[in-house]
């Protein structure tokens, strides 16, 4: 097993993961707090050992979430050979090569439409279209590069052409159309000063 990330911690009927040794494989699933298998052992690696609603773990050889009835609800963003680290109370996660932001329960919050897109710190979250992955001599470490258009979105998925730094606990920001308003300190709109 790998890490302890725990996802969605109110719902008390948990999960927990737990290795099969009589196999060779040593494969891993989960089971209630009565000790009862609730999904079968099968994967070679997973990500959150006390599972709520969603749990990350490598199936068939790719790394998704799956609820516990086993469906894949998604596939995180691969960050440190591992899935995206919950920021804000979101990851990151890729559809169809695009970018979205879901919370910790496997609900995606902010559709994945995105070529690239950076954890949210301060409310925010630094958001790319179109670029590409821009590789180190190692080929290990990769940047974000071009792209046709960059701003910031909320966690409404609200987006921005341009903010200010945070002062005050508040900063300024346009819309694309440039429409003006001020945010708060977690990225909400607080009012349009010009209304």
């Amino acid at each position: 097993m790998c890490g302890t990330l725990v996802f969605g911690q109110w719902n008390e009927q948990y999960l927990i993961a737990y290795q099969d040794t009589t196999s060779e494989q040593n494969l891993i699933g989960y089971k209630n707090r009565s000790g009862e298998i609730v999904i079968n052992p099968q994967f070679t690696t997973v990500y959150t050992d006390t599972m709520y609603v969603m749990a990350i773990v490598i199936k068939d050889g790719d790394l998704v979430g799956i609820n516990r009835n086993e469906k894949i609800l998604l596939k995180p963003f691969i960050y440190d050979n591992g899935p995206d680290y919950v920021e804000e109370g979101l990851f990151r996660f890729v559809e169809k090569n695009k970018i979205g932001f879901s919370d910790p329960n496997g609900r995606k919050i902010i559709k994945a439409k995105y070529d690239f897109a950076e954890p949210f710190h301060n409310g925010l979250s630094p958001y790319t279209l179109g670029g590409y992955k821009q590789f180190d001599k190692s080929g290990e470490h990769w940047w974000w590069v071009g792209g046709y258009e960059s701003g910031f979105i909320n966690k409404k998925g609200q987006e921005f052409s341009k903010v200010t730094e945070l002062k005050n606990n508040q900063r300024e920001a346009w819309t694309k159309k440039g429409k003006y308003y001020l945010l708060n300190e977690q990225g909400y709109i607080i009012k349009n000063p010009k209304q």
